[in-house]
C-alpha cells in the first residue's frame, strides 16, 4: 500500500513536471536550415519573435522553399545578409538566405533573419518571379536600389525593428537581472542592410 501510494505521488508530480515544460516550436518543411548555426538561429528566433513566427507561417503556406544557411562569410565589403534566387522546377522557387555570423552578433542576426524572411514572403506574393533578372525586376518595382543589384523595401525595414523591439522586450521580462546587457545589445544594433543579390 505504501509503495502504490508513493508510485502514485511520483506519476503525479512527474505528470506536473511534463505539463510545464515549453511547448515544442512546430518545424517548418518550408524554410530549411542547411548549418547547424542557422538552425540555432531559426529556432531561437522563431521562439522570441512572434513576428517572425508569422513570416514562417506565410512562406509554410507558399511555393517557395527557403533555405538557410551562416556558413561563409561575404567580405567586409559584402551585404551581412541577403536573399538570392536559386532555381524553379514544375511546382517550387527555390531562395537562399544567408546571414554572416562572423559580422553580426546574436541579436542583430536573428534582425536579419526576420528582415530577409520578410523579403521571402515579398517573393511568395509574386508568383511571376521565376528567376535571378525577375527578382530584380521585382525589388525595382516594390523598393530601391541601394547599390547595383543591392535592393530594399520599406516592408523589410519596418520588419527590422518590429523583430529588434520583440528582441528587447522579450530579453528584459525573461530576466532582468541577467539579460540587460543582452537587450541593450538588442536595443543598440544598427539596422542591417539586407540586400537582395542575384
Amino acid at each position: 500500500m505504501r509503495l502504490t501510494i508513493l508510485v502514485l505521488l511520483f506519476d503525479l508530480a512527474f505528470a506536473g513536471t511534463a505539463r510545464a515544460e515549453p511547448t515544442p516550436l512546430p518545424s517548418w518543411s518550408h524554410t530549411r536550415a542547411l548549418t547547424r548555426g542557422a538552425a540555432e538561429l531559426l529556432r531561437a528566433t522563431a521562439e522570441r519573435s512572434a513576428i517572425v513566427t508569422s513570416l514562417l507561417a506565410v512562406i509554410e503556406r507558399s511555393n517557395l522553399i527557403v533555405y538557410l544557411t551562416d556558413a561563409g562569410p561575404s567580405g567586409a565589403g559584402g551585404p551581412k545578409s541577403h536573399l538570392g534566387f536559386l532555381s524553379l522546377d514544375s511546382t517550387t522557387r527555390y531562395l537562399l538566405i544567408r546571414i554572416d555570423r562572423w559580422r553580426l552578433g546574436p541579436p542583430e542576426a536573428m534582425v536579419a533573419l526576420g528582415h530577409e524572411l520578410q523579403h521571402a514572403v515579398e517573393v511568395s506574393q509574386a508568383p511571376e518571379v521565376t528567376n535571378a533578372a525577375a527578382l530584380v525586376e521585382l525589388y525595382r518595382r516594390i523598393g530601391w536600389e541601394g547599390e547595383r543589384d543591392r535592393f530594399e523595401t520599406e516592408a523589410a525595414r519596418v520588419i527590422s525593428n518590429r523583430v529588434r523591439s520583440q528582441l528587447f522586450t522579450s530579453a528584459l521580462a525573461a530576466s532582468p537581472a541577467t539579460r540587460w546587457s543582452e537587450a541593450r545589445e538588442a536595443a543598440s544594433t544598427t539596422l542591417p542592410r539586407a540586400p537582395v543579390s542575384r
